[in-house]
């Protein structure tokens, strides 16, 4: 069965992604020339594939959908990612002297997004010259409002921001009390090293699956940079 294509509309332009990597700069002074900061040079190149979940929006194949959506829709995806891609990569740039951007969707949720119909997690990752500042995309001040939680928390040594909301009854709109699941989180984490700040800006991760995928992007990075 083909995947949904109002699935595809979702993913094919990355753009809530890709808006967050956007906005992780916004509010920040441009970085002043040090002598010993990091260069666009210096830039890693982010791989097409993280693990055999996650995989670059403009890297799918038919065989990472499990065959459910053909070439044209791919290339849909493909076009609008990289496009994405390189409008947030010139935004940062302008004020980072450099930057890569890249988005990562859960290929095997989307191989099954027919029969759920369940949005799949993405992520997009972000690299710049320099110290980007505070990990701060909705202020300093804690939130807690209808249900919807805000908290800057530091996971296993990185700065994260967590937006959250409870889950909630679908026929009732009440809270259930329940734990919330990857679906009810935006997590945003950060990173420095060798002079270049790695950003994470994600949508269906928990908080710890979030820190654990800009430590693989780290990893997976560590002799391009």
């Amino acid at each position: 069965m083909p995947i949904a294509r109002s699935t595809f509309a979702g993913v094919a332009t990355g753009a809530v992604l890709l808006a967050g990597a956007v906005g992780f700069g916004v509010g920040l002074p441009k970085v002043v020339d040090e002598p010993d900061k990091a260069s666009a040079t210096d830039l890693p190149a982010l791989p097409d594939r993280l693990d055999d979940r996650f995989v670059a929006l403009a890297a799918l194949t038919t065989e990472d959908t499990g065959g459910t959506s053909s070439a044209e829709e791919l290339k849909t995806v493909a076009d609008g990612a990289l496009k994405s891609e390189s409008e947030a990569s010139s935004n940062l740039a302008a004020m980072y002297d450099g930057a890569v951007a890249r988005s990562y969707i859960d290929a095997k949720a989307l191989a099954g997004a027919a029969q759920s119909q369940a949005r799949p997690a993405q992520f997009a990752v972000t690299v710049v010259p320099g110290d980007a500042g505070l990990v701060i995309p909705s202020g300093p001040f804690p939130i807690e409002q209808s249900g919807t939680h805000y908290e800057l928390k530091e996971l296993d040594g990185r700065r994260c921001s967590l937006i959250w909301s409870e889950p909630l009854d679908p026929t009732t709109g009440a809270p259930t009390g329940a734990e919330p699941d990857g679906s009810n989180y935006q997590v945003e984490c950060r990173a420095e090293r060798d002079g270049l700040t790695y950003d994470l800006y994600s949508s269906g991760l928990k908080p710890e699956e979030a820190v654990q995928y800009l430590d693989l992007v780290l990893e997976k990075t560590a002799s391009d940079d």
